[in-house]
């Protein structure tokens, strides 16, 4: 069984991210992980690497996995306090969950495009159906706190809000694209905001 951070020492802690630092980089320069060239990174036999990671799937699954851990402290962990307009930290969320996702070096890899690796792939889906989940909730946040009119399922417009920011940065993460993240935060803004602010609906005359 593959051991968990919180069941190490401080340098067993210290080894695993060593590892996991290897494994991003391998990812990042080829676009798939080869263990072999993890090991040999990291300055590590594949024996100590085994001894982390039951196997292949195990380490791209934990280097998604930290990845995602990142973004959702970064994006997901507040939710709109009292005395601010819900919209107004919806607006401001997009744009630090932008910048984040620009600034983050894997962004291209897991999230701006399909992952080569079939256990990143998993792990990215495992990962986008919580963020639907948490999206959701937080839009019956703002429909119970009565600041938006959403007229279609939560889950649905949680989805299609994600899915619009993920093919926004397919595009403009993509080799080559010179699109800032201000083109980014402005095009999501707009979608987002289209989804969760219908109008109130009219009355019968």
């Amino acid at each position: 069984m593959t051991v968990e951070p919180d069941q190490l020492t401080a340098k067993g802690r210290q080894t695993r991210a060593r590892l996991l630092d290897a494994a991003e980089d391998e990812l990042l320069e080829h676009g798939r992980i080869e263990v072999t060239r993890v090991a040999d990174r990291a300055n590590a036999s594949l024996g100590l690497l085994y001894r982390y990671f039951d196997d292949k799937d195990a380490l791209v699954t934990a280097v998604v996995d930290r990845f995602y851990d990142l973004y959702e402290d970064a994006v997901f962990s507040t939710p709109a306090p009292a005395g601010v307009r819900w919209l107004d930290h919806e607006s401001a969320r997009i744009e630090t969950e932008v910048e984040f996702l620009f600034g983050q070096r894997l962004s291209r890899r897991i999230v701006g495009g399909t992952p080569a690796e079939p256990a990143a792939a998993h792990a990215d889906a495992r990962r986008l159906r919580r963020h639907i989940e948490m999206a959701a909730h937080n839009i019956e946040h703002g429909r119970s706190r009565g600041e938006i009119v959403v007229s279609v399922d939560p889950q649905l417009a949680a989805a299609a809000i994600i899915g619009g920011l993920r093919s926004c940065l397919a595009v403009a993460l993509a080799d080559g694209s010179a699109m800032r993240s201000e083109q980014v935060v402005d095009t999501v803004r707009k979608v987002s905001m289209g989804v969760v602010a219908d109008a109130p609906p009219r009355p019968a005359d």
